[in-house]
């Protein structure tokens, strides 16, 4: 029987407080950083990298001292760097960015300032907690393999609470508090008489500095279950009519409306994605993969009324953020289906006039999304004459072309007739609106897209990152 007393609830807790700390350390970084793969390694090998360097510094300052007071300690300032994590996090992220272009360098710089002492002080923790439990030699192995459990079992509990619950109620800032809180209790659990009015006093002014609020960059922060969204207001001076627009990463606005006329697209992508779809042969059947704030969903329901449009979007959330900010109508002849992309077209056997992919940003390209296997499974969706079409941010010119031929091959080698438009306020790296198809599609401003024959990746190899930012380097 595992026993469960203040260390094992210590370390119990130390090992939800990691976890919940590193899923909100993530969140943090991907307004300004941005969550691609390369942010979420650098998130968990500096935090690794800080454990394993408080395990053995912690391991050595236990057998040299063995004092029920430095718990105590190293769990008021693991809490005190968390406080210091929420109330600097925005400034540190503005030097960040401003300092490193290379999102790789970003995210290791953000990670070693802010995430990396709170990580060793949890790493020297739990040293201390095992030298603790031991009692008896001959129950060495089982008093520490009992905290080890508590430990792992923590970081389950922090990571689903975290992942499946916190997220969806409240924000990252929020989650931070919590642990903040945490690490206070945990110190006050052993010896609560050992300089308690210094402790009180400090403990007070933790509560207070955990309540006070965070100055955040404009707009409105809103936290889902799998992203973080920021809403801006006339965020372009240029435009003269007022606007409103969604952003969940550090390259600007995704989605978004002009206030006083909802029904008009905004952006230029759209405008040329909605050409597209006029030019197609057929549309009685369209799928729409990413949804956004369903914006142009609603304007193709709204102008073909007997068109059925299927509309593929990983966060549900967004059907409400739509609804109350962006003018979102639910047509009746639209379907939300709450998925991976991927997963959607691996599962559906209904055919498609139409298929536009808008889930490509400038930032995060899906591997998933660029892979023979993927391409096949688009194949097989399309109706003879049918058409894809897809907004894409590459270039014509470098890697940026590398990455071009990576995006285009999975389309390319079962659709030969490829056209395409850019948009001319880009230079290296642009949005294109790339058409794919059987049969010649003409439409508005359409040129032939000539590429070289790239290489086909697959579901077991495709190099996203390495061709996205090597095309970031040169632009």
């Amino acid at each position: 029987m595992v026993r469960f007393g203040k260390l094992e609830f210590i370390a119990f807790a130390s090992g939800a407080v990691l976890m919940m700390f590193e899923l909100a350390a993530a969140r943090i970084l991907a307004p300004s950083i941005g969550s691609s793969t390369y942010v979420w390694t650098s998130v968990i090998g500096v935090i690794i990298a800080a454990l394993s360097i408080g395990y053995w510094s912690g391991g050595r300052i236990a057998d040299a001292r063995k004092k029920p007071a430095d718990v105590v300690i190293l769990c008021f300032f693991a809490c005190v760097s968390v406080v210091f994590v929420l109330l600097s996090y925005v400034s540190i992220l503005e030097w960040v960015v401003g300092a490193a272009d290379d999102a790789r360098l970003q995210g290791m710089l953000a990670s070693l300032i802010l995430f990396a002492p709170t990580s060793f002080l949890l790493g020297v923790l739990s040293p201390y907690l095992a030298k603790f439990a031991v009692t008896s030699l001959d129950s060495t192995g089982s008093s520490i393999a009992n905290l080890s459990s508590l430990n792992s079992i923590g970081g389950i509990v922090g990571t689903f609470l975290t992942g499946f619950v916190l997220f969806g109620y409240i924000g990252s800032r929020e989650t931070l508090g919590i642990v903040a809180l945490m690490l206070l209790v945990c110190s006050w659990l052993l010896i609560p008489n050992w300089r308690w009015m210094w402790r009180v006093g400090a403990s007070f002014v933790i509560v207070v500095a955990v309540g006070l609020p965070v100055q955040v960059a404009a707009g409105l922060h809103i936290d889902t279950p799998s992203a973080h969204y920021v809403i801006y207001e006339d965020w372009d001076p240029s435009e003269p009519q007022s606007t409103r627009g969604i952003a969940s990463g550090p390259t600007g606005i995704q989605s978004g409306i002009y206030v006083n006329q909802p029904d008009k697209l905004l952006f230029w992508y759209t405008k040329q994605l909605a050409q597209l779809v006029e030019a197609a042969p057929n549309k009685q059947n369209i799928l729409i993969l990413g949804g956004g704030t369903f914006t142009l969903p609603q304007h193709l329901a709204n102008k073909y009324p007997s068109s059925m449009i299927d509309v593929v979007e990983i966060d549900p959330t967004l059907e409400s953020i739509a609804k109350k900010y962006f003018e979102y109508k639910s047509p009746s002849n639209v379907t939300l289906h709450f998925a991976d992309a991927r997963s959607f077209i691996n599962e559906s056997s209904k055919r498609y006039d139409v298929v536009i992919v808008d889930i490509y940003n400038d930032t995060s390209v899906p591997f998933s999304l660029m892979t023979r296997e993927y391409g096949e499974a688009i194949n097989r969706l399309l109706t003879v004459n049918g058409v894809v079409g897809v907004n894409m941010i590459a270039g014509q010119q470098g890697a940026c072309r590398k990455l071009l031929q990576a995006l285009d091959a999975p389309y390319r080698r079962h659709l030969p007739q490829v056209t395409y438009s850019e948009d001319k306020k880009q230079t290296v790296r642009a949005n294109m609106v790339v058409a794919y198809s059987r049969q010649p599609v003409q439409w508005t401003g359409a040129n032939t897209l000539s590429l070289p024959k790239g290489v086909s990746y697959s579901d077991n190899f495709a190099p996203a990152e390495r061709l996205q930012q090597a095309c970031i380097d040169e632009s």
